[in-house]
């Protein structure tokens, strides 16, 4: 039986920012491209490997990179297109 973690076949693999440095947009290793709110939706319903779902404290749901200790791996390091 496969977990939950396997069954994710999709990364990000790369980023959009704005003219602020914010996240708008995730490019996915199938070539996916979602705005904010539909990546937020794939990471919500457990489609996408690297990244989390999390309430700030502004208490809006946001995304962010699985805390694996790496610096690599944080969303705002990777690479823009």
């Amino acid at each position: 039986m496969k977990t939950k973690s396997e069954n994710k076949t999709e990364k990000f693999v790369a980023v959009r920012k704005n003219s602020d440095g914010t996240l708008k947009e995730f490019k996915t290793s199938s070539g996916k491209v979602y705005d904010y709110e539909q990546a937020l939706e794939a990471v919500e319903a457990g489609n996408i490997a690297n990244a989390l779902p999390f309430t700030g404290r502004d208490g809006a749901r946001h995304i962010r990179g699985v805390n694996d200790g790496d610096e690599n791996t944080n969303l705002s390091k990777l690479k823009e297109f």
